[in-house]
């Protein structure tokens, strides 16, 4: 099954963060100890974002703490809903009476 490319907001935001502050990966990765090939894996979206990077890109960049996770989060429920568009015929919630009586 071919699932449909799904944007990565987190590798798109830092795309567009570097070439409007034109600074350049090594400068970033000097500054923030990530290795380049880590931050052009980054800005691909062929790495996922790690609590470490949210923190060093955040402090870097002047974002709150989380900024960088939350985008790598929308980023993988899209790409999970993409994947699983029947979900909601598949899985059934829990009926509410159900949750009164544990």
């Amino acid at each position: 099954m071919n699932t449909p490319r799904t944007v990565n907001a987190a590798a798109e935001t830092l795309k567009e963060i570097v070439e409007e502050l034109t600074v350049t990966q090594k400068e970033i990765a000097v500054a923030t100890g990530i290795p380049t090939a880590h931050l052009s894996g980054l800005k691909s979206g062929t790495r996922r974002f790690t609590p470490e990077h949210d923190l060093r890109l955040g402090r870097y960049f002047g974002q709150s703490e989380g900024f960088w996770l939350r985008l790598q989060t929308r980023a993988d429920l899209r790409r999970a809903k993409a994947k699983s568009p029947d979900l909601k015929k598949q899985v059934k919630p829990l009926k509410t009476e159900s949750l009164a009586m544990a």
